[in-house]
């Protein structure tokens, strides 16, 4: 599982893709109890916030969601991630 993590910090998209070809559960689980269609909201994740959505996905299979204190870490280091503060996000490019 910390390999898929670790992956998946490198290429979300796809192991996120991965995860849902080969595991749809882990993937349309942790969103079965929303008001919108199921598959909706994992796609929207894939295209706008991928490591945000594949780290719910991980807090929710592997921390008993949002309601653990490493679930929530979780879940804000991939929206961290998503929105450039770590990483080689757009402060990189403001710098040179």
């Amino acid at each position: 599982m910390c390999l898929i993590a670790f992956l998946g910090l490198l290429a979300p998209r796809v192991i996120l893709l991965l995860c849902w070809l080969f595991n749809s559960a882990f993937v349309l689980a942790p969103f079965a109890g929303f008001g919108v269609p199921n598959p909706l909201i994992p796609l929207l994740g894939l295209v706008l916030l991928p490591t945000t959505t594949l780290g719910y996905c991980w807090a929710v299979a592997g921390f008993g969601g949002l309601s653990s204190f490493s679930g929530v870490l979780v879940v804000a280091v991939g929206l961290a991630i998503d929105l450039g503060l770590i990483g080689n996000g757009r402060g990189a490019a403001r710098r040179s």
